[in-house]
């Protein structure tokens, strides 16, 4: 039995499958995405959700606000910033 793997495409706003076959990783997707959230932002530095928020309102984590004020993260600022550059 093969698992397909979700895409959400961020140009588009629309999602696709692709096959286990294709060897697409989950690792490889989640460093090409453009946009971050909150959860990805926590599973990248392995910090929780509330740690993060303290970072934004502290000003601390490079952050910008989406639609409906949602936070989101630009995935090369954050590596820097976790590595501290």
């Amino acid at each position: 039995m093969q698992n397909n793997i979700k895409i959400f495409d961020n140009n588009s706003g629309t999602s696709c499958y692709h096959k286990d076959s294709e060897r697409i990783s989950s690792q490889s997707l989640f460093f090409e995405n453009l946009i971050w959230g909150i959860d990805d932002v926590c599973h990248f530095t392995k910090y929780a959700k509330g740690t993060v928020y303290n970072l934004v309102s502290q000003g601390e984590i490079p952050y910008r606000r989406g639609r409906k004020r949602k936070l989101v993260f630009i995935p090369s600022e954050i590596i820097n910033w976790f590595k501290g550059e």
